[in-house]
C-alpha cells in the first residue's frame, strides 16, 4: 500500500506553561505586534497555500527529527504572524 502514513498526534497543546515560557511568549507577541522585524513582515505577505505547505512541511519534518528548533521556531511564529495580521485577535 502506498501513499502518507498516518501520523499520531495529539493536537490540543498542553496548557502548563512556566513562568519563563510565558515571558517567552509575551515577548514573541511583542515582536509580531510591532511589526518590524523582516522574518514577521515576510510572513504577513505569504499566501495561505504558503502558510499551510511551511507549516505541514516543518510537522513532517520534525515527524522524521529533520527539523532543527530553529526551523519549527519559525515555522510557528510565521503562522502565528501571518494569523495575528490576517485575522485580528483580541488582546
Amino acid at each position: 500500500m502506498h501513499g502518507p502514513q498516518i501520523v499520531k498526534t495529539n493536537i490540543r497543546p498542553s496548557t502548563a506553561v512556566s513562568p519563563a515560557a510565558r515571558q517567552a511568549a509575551l515577548a514573541l507577541n511583542g515582536l509580531i505586534e510591532i511589526g518590524e522585524d523582516p522574518a514577521v513582515l515576510e510572513a504577513r505577505g505569504m499566501a495561505v497555500h504558503q502558510v499551510v505547505v511551511m507549516l505541514l512541511t516543518t510537522a513532517g519534518k520534525f515527524h522524521e527529527g529533520e527539523a532543527s528548533l530553529e526551523e519549527i521556531l519559525g515555522a510557528l511564529m510565521a503562522g502565528a504572524a501571518w494569523i495575528a495580521h490576517h485575522h485580528a485577535y483580541p488582546h
